[in-house]
C-alpha cells in the first residue's frame, strides 16, 4: 500500500509538472530594437578576429527600427549586449527579449569588412512594439526578435558574396624551410629532404605520404641533348620512363614540357641551359612530380616548392636585377631588392600556378593565392593579412632566403 501511495504521488506531481510546462507561453517580448539573430558561419568568425566569445550573427535589421536608427546593420557580429558575452543567437536573443520600452541596451560589434577590426559600441534605445499592419489570424503576433537557423544569403555575381564565402582574411599555407648542405628551400610542414647531392648540385624534397616531389638540379650537359637529360633523370628519380608532351618555350629562355609514366605519377619539368666558356653548356632544371590523380591540386603546390629550391654552387649565372614582368610573390627578397638568381626567374611559371609567397615579419614564409587571398581593408594599408594570436598580421609579398 505504502508503494502504491508512492508511485501515486509522484505520477500527480509529474502530471501537474508536465501541465505547468505546457499552458506556460513563451516570454512575450516587452521591448523593440528590430533585429535578428543568425548562428555563426565561418565567414562570420573571419569578420571578427578579436572575437573572445562563439558571439552571434545578426542577420536582419527593420527598416526605421532603433537598431537601424542606432548604426546597426545586417552582417555585423555581436560579441556582447551589455557587456554580456555572447555565446549563442538563441542566448542573444534572450536578452534582448528580456529588454523593456525605454531601456538603454549596448551592443558590442564587430564588421571587419567596412574596416572596423576592433569592437564598436552602439547603444540602442528601445521602444514600444510596433502595431501590425495586418491582422490574419487569432494566433499571438511573432517575436520579433528572433533567432533564425540559415546562413546569410549569397547573391551571384554580387561584390560582397566572396567576402562572405571566404571572410576578410587570407588563410595561407605555412611553408618552413628546409635543406640539406648548401642547398635548400621552402615546403609544407613535414615533408622532408629525400635526397641531396654531396656536391650541392642537386637536392630533392617530398611530402611523407602520399607522392608528391620536388627536384632542383644543375649540372654540365657534356653535349647531351637537354631534355634527354631531363627525362633521364626523371626515370632515374621514379623508376618509369616518362612520356612528354610538347616542349614550350618559357619567358627568360626557359623551357617546360608536361609529363606522365606508366606508373601513375604526372608533373612539369622547366630548364635553361646556359653557356659557360670554361665549363661549357650547363643546364638548372625544376621537377614538381605528383600523383596523376590530384594533379588538379598537388602540381601547383609541388611545383612552387619546386621554384623554391636552389643550391649555392659554382657555375651558376650571376644574381641580376628583377625584370618587372616578374610578380612580387614569385621571387625572393633578394630578388626584390636586385639580387635575382636562376630560381627567381624560372619561378615567372608561379603565374600559371596561381599561386605566390609571402612572408611575415619574422621571416615566416607563406604560400598564398594571389588572385582570390588579396584583402585591402587592413590596419597596416592595402596588402595581404592573416590572423595570428587573435590580431591580423600584415605579409609582405616574396619568400625569404
Amino acid at each position: 500500500m505504502a508503494r502504491f501511495w508512492i508511485l501515486l504521488t509522484f505520477g500527480v506531481a509529474a502530471s501537474i509538472a508536465g501541465v505547468a510546462w505546457y499552458v506556460a507561453p513563451p516570454m512575450k517580448p516587452s521591448g523593440y530594437a528590430g533585429v535578428e539573430f543568425s548562428v555563426m558561419t565561418p565567414a562570420a568568425f573571419a569578420r571578427a578576429p578579436l572575437l573572445t566569445s562563439r558571439g552571434a550573427l545578426i542577420a536582419k535589421v527593420d527598416d526605421d527600427s532603433p537598431a537601424a536608427q542606432a548604426g546597426i546593420h545586417a552582417g555585423e557580429v555581436a560579441a556582447a549586449i551589455d557587456g554580456v558575452p555572447i555565446s549563442s543567437a538563441d542566448q542573444a536573443a534572450g536578452i534582448v527579449r528580456a529588454h523593456r520600452q525605454g531601456d538603454r541596451v549596448s551592443f558590442t560589434l564587430f564588421d571587419e569588412p567596412h574596416g572596423d577590426i576592433r569592437s564598436k559600441n552602439i547603444a540602442v534605445n528601445f521602444t514600444d512594439l510596433p502595431k501590425p499592419v495586418k491582422k490574419l489570424s487569432v494566433l499571438p503576433p511573432r517575436t520579433l526578435v528572433k533567432e533564425a537557423f540559415a546562413y546569410p544569403s549569397m547573391a551571384a555575381n554580387a561584390a560582397w558574396s566572396k567576402a562572405i564565402a571566404r571572410g576578410p582574411t587570407i588563410r595561407p599555407l605555412a611553408m618552413p624551410g628546409l635543406g640539406a648542405g648548401r642547398c635548400n628551400g621552402l615546403a609544407p610542414e613535414y615533408w622532408v629532404v629525400a635526397g641531396h647531392a654531396p656536391d650541392d648540385s642537386m637536392i630533392h624534397v617530398a611530402a611523407p605520404e602520399g607522392f608528391e616531389h620536388a627536384i632542383y638540379k644543375s649540372a654540365r650537359l657534356n653535349g647531351r641533348a637537354p631534355e634527354d637529360f631531363v627525362l633521364s633523370l626523371i626515370e632515374r628519380s621514379f623508376g618509369a620512363r616518362p612520356m612528354p608532351s610538347l616542349t614550350e618555350k618559357q619567358p627568360f629562355g626557359f623551357m617546360l614540357f608536361k609529363f606522365g609514366t606508366t606508373r601513375g605519377a604526372a608533373g612539369f619539368a622547366e630548364y635553361r641551359v646556359t653557356h659557360n666558356e670554361e665549363g661549357g653548356d650547363r643546364i638548372a632544371l625544376w621537377i614538381a612530380a605528383v600523383a596523376s590523380a590530384d594533379v588538379s591540386w598537388a602540381e601547383p603546390q609541388t611545383g612552387a616548392v619546386a621554384f623554391s629550391l636552389h643550391c649555392q654552387n659554382a657555375g651558376a649565372p650571376a644574381p641580376l636585377a628583377r625584370d618587372p614582368a616578374l610578380a612580387v610573390t614569385s621571387v625572393s627578397t633578394a630578388c626584390l631588392k636586385g639580387q635575382c638568381g636562376e630560381g627567381d626567374f624560372a619561378a615567372q611559371y608561379m603565374k600559371v600556378l596561381r599561386l605566390g609567397f609571402v612572408h611575415g615579419p619574422d621571416g615566416s614564409d607563406w604560400l598564398v593565392k594571389p588572385k582570390s587571398d588579396f584583402w585591402q581593408n587592413g590596419g597596416e594599408g592595402p596588402g595581404y593579412y592573416h590572423q595570428i594570436g587573435g590580431q591580423n598580421e600584415k605579409l609582405e609579398p616574396g619568400r625569404t632566403n
